[in-house]
């Protein structure tokens, strides 16, 4: 009886893990892509969209807030040597801070539609970024994506709190 009941018992122990271990895969995916895509507002986002030549967009405190908080999550996981890679603790780390961030900017959004647009191509390049961390093999081209869009935001936006130069020490 053992013969039959063992390998019975052994295949629903693999169920239950392969089950856990894909609804958690899937918890994460589904709340990356909610994310993304959650503060739809029924209008095209486009990628660089900008007031007027030389012009940028007002900001608000929610916005400030959480491109804050993505800078910040940046420069603390970045190596303290140039040129050593970011470790598997560190990118996960700076994933989950990136998306949660990105979750807060999006849940307390309140730009005019414009401006919102601009935004929102900053949003998809950090979440795509994000993504490409937990690949070490994307890791530098995710890494580069969200220092570009750290890079743009005070090109798009009217950033008190940013000055020059300061995306610039994070490479």
């Amino acid at each position: 009886m053992k013969q039959y009941l063992q390998p019975i018992a052994w295949g629903v122990a693999m169920a239950s893990v392969v089950a856990l271990a894909s609804s958690f895969a899937l918890s994460m995916a589904v709340g990356t892509a909610q994310a993304a895509t959650a503060h739809d507002h029924s209008h095209p986002t486009p990628v660089a969209a900008q007031a007027t030549p030389g012009e940028r967009w007002a900001t608000d405190a929610a916005l400030r807030e959480g491109m804050t908080r993505i800078h910040e999550v940046v420069q603390r996981s970045m190596p303290s040597a140039p040129g050593q890679p970011v470790s598997d603790e560190s990118a996960a780390a700076l994933q989950r801070d990136i998306e949660a961030a990105t979750s807060y900017l999006i849940a307390n959004c309140k730009l005019p539609e414009a401006a919102d647009n601009a935004l929102h191509g900053l949003l998809i390049d950090l979440l795509k970024g994000a993504e490409a961390l937990s690949d070490a093999e994307q890791r530098e081209q995710g890494l580069q994506r969200i220092f570009e869009a750290l890079e743009r935001y005070p090109q798009l936006f009217a950033e008190p709190v940013w000055r020059e130069g300061f995306v610039a020490h994070l490479h």
